[in-house]
């Protein structure tokens, strides 16, 4: 476990069963990361979908090894990696990665985003569009929906991709995912006890972005920063807000 990780524990250890699966899946990205070809030829992000098909059962078994998880039950999945017909790109749109498999939901949709991340965010390391404006609420790389964004002086929003981590601006005022900017429906959760965190609703869409003050993030990263926050998730559920997209450990409904 890294001290960051520990550090946030010592100070939140309410969330310590999540923070610990998250070191998990930090370990399992740092292992996978070491499997794949160190060098590759550039492509576009269209031609590039998943992990290369050589390496597809490697990285699988490390994932099911780092979370005790029943690989034979898995084992479609695997298959469809090494024959080339997974597709990562569409698990950001809430669409079935590859024909041969379910639509992701529930156990199945938390187990794909944490296979598929590592890959994401090498893609972002390829391909790199951080500072690009975000056009209608979605990454311009993977095009996953906004759920958490940084303000920074200026002031300016940022939104930060929870798939690929590419970060780009979006307009100060107004809602991603439904486009509105009328005032009247958008609001603002608080908590004494998260200092440095808010949460953006929109009345219109019943969503919210999570926002991090800029003073957070030179203590932790966008990943911590979002797992430290996890009660405003829940506060925001409660009252009918949905969020768009996954957390660090692959949640978007907090139990």
């Amino acid at each position: 476990m890294t001290q960051d990780i520990q550090a946030v524990i010592e100070k939140r250890p309410h969330l310590k069963d999540p923070l610990e699966f998250y070191a998990r899946w930090q370990r399992f990205r740092k292992e996978a990361a070491e499997m794949l070809p160190k060098e590759r030829a550039v492509m576009s992000p269209e031609d590039s979908k998943a992990y290369p098909r050589d390496s597809a059962r490697s990285v699988f078994q490390l994932f099911v090894d780092t979370f005790d998880l029943p690989g034979e039950d898995l084992e479609p999945l695997c298959r469809a990696m090494e024959n080339g017909d997974v597709d990562f790109m569409r698990l950001p749109l809430d669409e079935a990665p590859a024909p041969s498999l379910p639509s992701a939901e529930g156990g199945l949709e938390q187990i794909l985003y944490l296979l598929a991340r590592p890959y994401f965010q090498t893609l972002r390391q390829n391909f790199p569009l951080d500072g690009k404006q975000w056009e209608d609420g979605r990454c311009p790389l993977c095009s996953a929906r906004a759920a958490l964004s940084s303000i920074v002086e200026g002031p300016q929003r940022n939104f930060h991709c929870t798939y690929c981590g590419t970060a780009g601006q979006f307009r100060f005022i107004g809602c991603p995912n439904c486009g509105t900017t009328d005032p009247a429906v958008l609001g603002t959760l608080k908590s004494d006890d998260e200092p440095g965190f808010r949460i953006a609703t929109c009345e219109a869409c019943h969503t919210y972005v999570k926002v991090v003050e800029s003073s957070v993030l030179k203590d932790m990263s966008m990943d911590l920063a979002d797992m430290a926050s996890l009660p405003l998730d829940i506060v925001a559920q409660q009252k009918g807000f949905a969020r768009m997209a996954p957390n660090p450990i692959g949640l978007k409904k907090m139990e």
